[in-house]
């Protein structure tokens, strides 16, 4: 008798549907874009996506107000490889920030060193991907990415 082990069924991936404004995202383009991996489920992936479509397109609600257009992919800008780059910024601000959530969200408990350099060093990742997802919708809205002040 041979066993052949076989592989984990690869996810297909959920679309979550959009306000029809922004595009439907995918939580296999959320995988596959930020190296999420499969360490978290289906529906948990497919929540903290939906979560920060709602937290993003919340932050960026007065712009839109402002826009013509009828969806973010006919705003005028420019293309790389036929996608608009407001698309393409809506996607990575989205994507970063149900990373960052899903990161945050699952430190370990440890009382040991190790185990608190390991949660620094996570939050840390968190800290990083929210900081790319506001760059991006900075960039997608036309703000500055940084704003110094003097005190």
């Amino acid at each position: 008798m041979t066993f052949i082990p076989s592989s984990p069924a690869e996810e297909t991936g959920e679309t979550i549907a959009n306000d029809g404004f922004y595009p439907d995202l995918s939580t296999a383009d959320l995988r596959s874009r930020t190296g999420l991996g499969d360490i978290f489920g289906a529906e948990r992936v497919a929540a903290t996506l939906r979560a920060a479509m709602i937290e993003v397109n919340a932050s960026i609600a007065a712009w839109k107000v402002g826009q013509t257009a009828a969806t973010l992919a006919e705003v005028p800008a420019a293309a790389y490889d036929g996608v608009s780059e407001k698309v393409t910024l809506y996607e990575t601000a989205v994507y970063a920030r149900a990373r960052a959530v899903l990161l945050e969200t699952t430190r370990d408990y440890d009382s040991t060193k190790s185990g608190h350099d390991k949660a620094d060093a996570l939050e840390e990742t968190a800290a990083d991907w929210f900081r790319q997802s506001a760059e991006a919708l900075a960039r997608l809205t036309g703000r500055p990415r940084m704003v110094v002040e003097l005190i």
